[in-house]
């Protein structure tokens, strides 16, 4: 297993600060264990659309990325695809 993995990526991370909060998924706030079975050579990735500084911040202790290098993509939130309609019923 370990001579296979490439990467450890978790996808809509900020439910990593959401839901391990309490005991709804406490495991979230326990993926730096993960760390004791990769080495820190592998990389792990967090992604999510809605991350705020908090949520950031929480990311950052609970998957134990210290000082690594690190890099970061805010796109922002401007989606012109995406409107809001509201109308009368």
């Amino acid at each position: 297993f370990r001579a296979r993995l490439q990467a450890v990526i978790i996808d809509e991370a900020h439910c990593v600060d959401e839901w391990g909060k309490d005991d709804f998924r406490k495991q979230y706030r326990q993926l730096s264990s993960l760390r004791g079975y990769t080495s820190y050579s592998i990389p792990f990735l967090a992604c999510t659309a809605t991350c705020s500084t908090h949520t950031f911040d929480v990311l950052w202790d609970t998957l134990q990325f210290g000082y690594r290098p690190f890099w970061g993509l805010d796109v922002g939130c401007d989606r012109p695809n995406l409107l809001f309609d509201i109308r009368p019923i």
